[in-house]
């Protein structure tokens, strides 16, 4: 092989190894960080409420019993889904630890009781001392703590590199890094991704979900290049696959991550309509993949939960009707956070909290810039979906991302009741995608425009002539 052969396989080689270290070592830190937290976080009693139900594991992969009185309409099946309860249960089993047994009675009246209907009025949860005692957990041991929340801390680390992998993908690795360290230094995050209950394990689906979308929506976009191998074809569809997959596991973590698989289902609709303005065979293959995905991702959500098997459209609406009555009870304890019921309201503070108060710049140093930047990612976003509108771009990745985030946004601010941390880490972490593509885009400006400066100095000093200053009157301007 040619000497100019050899150096470029092995640059490119190197390429290739960096473009895989740099992923991995986002998340070492990460995961370096996170499980330091795990060790000296406080005890918070939404911890002791999920190990409670630990003893799903157990009953699933220990015991094959997805049918009998846990699986009916208790206040564990109707209040959350069950894959934080699977990997809580598989962290402290392999930990040595015994798992708790399930109360199937905790809250009973809640949830079946001939007067549930008075949760429904605020009026009930006036003696506070009395709820406190009928709903308390057993608070867990130390150890059993500790093995519930080592899984939570790394799939939080998890999140971080896949923040990192997403800003990468569609702006370059200044966005993953950005966005990827801004999560990682975001209070919120420290505060509740390693924690034992379900956050982690929701914004990681969701992160990978949206990694997974995008990267078959890139996919879809190349199908136009004139070297495409049709034989890959087949990649577009297993991409969407893993996608819903990815997004069903969301779903099943959280009730929050519906609005991941809605967000699949309005990439589907926004296919069929922007037919008018992108080839017809992007948009029918997008169209194809994110219907397919949204798809999957149902069938994982019902699949994972043997509560929504004998009924999967009705029971999902007891859990979200049920959820509603918790939060009258929320409400009414946590008056000082409850937010006034208006839909302006409720969003000028859900943008307000993710671009200012819960956005790691700005909380950490006082300045708006989260929420600047975020601006200019949006815009760069738009414009590239825009530009490349003739060769599918209105249905590329950046589109995947804008319909998503927009999704998230529209569907979180009319449920916005409390005004608490955790009902923000999902836009906060996709306003930070925003921040990396903001920052990225003028990085690169400002290296354009350095460049630019000194071949402009260069030229003119090797014809002899002097330099005219910028603004000075002198013809022709970048």
């Amino acid at each position: 092989m040619p000497t100019g052969g050899v150096g470029l396989a092995q640059r490119t080689c190197s390429r290739a190894r960096l473009h895989a270290i740099i992923p991995l070592a986002v998340f070492a830190l990460a995961a370096t960080v996170m499980l330091q937290r795990a060790t000296t976080a406080g005890y918070n009693t939404d911890e002791g409420q999920h190990i409670a139900t630990a003893g799903y594991f157990e009953l699933i992969f220990l015991q094959a019993q997805p049918t009998g009185p846990a699986w009916e309409e208790i206040y564990w099946t109707l209040t959350q889904p069950t894959i934080p309860r699977y990997l809580l249960g598989a962290a402290i089993w392999l930990s040595g630890n015994p798992l708790p047994p399930l109360n199937l009675d905790h809250r009973i009246q809640e949830a079946r009781g001939p007067n549930r209907e008075r949760f429904m009025d605020p009026r009930t949860f006036a003696d506070e001392r009395r709820l406190a005692e009928e709903r308390r957990v057993e608070r867990p041991r130390p150890a059993v703590l500790l093995a519930a929340r080592i899984p939570m801390a790394l799939l939080g680390a998890g999140a971080v590199a896949l923040l990192f992998l997403l800003g990468r993908v569609l702006a370059g690795p200044v966005a993953g890094l950005v966005a990827a360290l801004g999560l990682l230094w975001a209070p919120l995050s420290l505060t509740l991704l390693p924690r034992a209950h379900a956050e982690a394990p929701l914004l990681f689906f969701l992160l990978l979900g949206l990694y997974l979308g995008v990267r078959a929506a890139g996919a879809t976009v190349r199908e136009l290049s004139p070297d495409w191998d049709s034989s890959r074809a087949a990649s577009t569809w297993g991409r969407g696959a893993q996608a819903g997959l990815a997004t069903g596991l969301a779903a099943a973590s959280k009730l929050t991550a519906l609005l991941g698989l809605a967000s699949l289902g309005g990439f589907a609709i926004w296919s069929l309509v922007a037919r008018r303005w992108t080839p017809v065979a992007v948009a029918s293959s997008s169209w194809r993949w994110s219907t397919l995905a949204a798809t999957v991702g149902l069938v994982v959500f019902v699949a994972v939960n043997p509560f929504l098997w004998p009924d999967p459209v009705g029971r999902t609406s007891a859990m979200l009707q049920f959820r509603g009555q918790e939060l009258v009870g929320q409400r009414a304890l946590n008056s000082e956070d409850a937010v006034p019921e208006s839909l302006a309201t409720r969003a000028a503070l859900l943008l307000t909290r993710t671009f200012v108060g819960e956005a790691p710049i700005a909380r950490r140093t006082g300045l708006p810039l989260d929420a600047l930047l975020a601006c200019v990612g949006a815009a760069v976003l738009a414009w590239r979906a825009f530009r490349g509108r003739a060769s599918g771009g209105l249905l590329g990745p950046e589109a995947f991302v804008l319909v998503w985030i927009v999704t998230f946004l529209a569907g979180t601010a009319p449920h916005l009741s409390l005004d608490w941390q955790r009902y923000y880490l999902p836009s906060v972490a996709l306003g930070l995608l925003l921040v990396g593509v903001g920052t990225e885009a003028l990085v690169a400006r400002v290296i354009q425009a350095t460049r630019f400066g000194r071949s402009r100095s260069r030229a003119g000093a090797s014809a002899g002539q002097p330099i005219t200053p910028a603004g000075s009157g002198a013809t022709g301007s970048w």
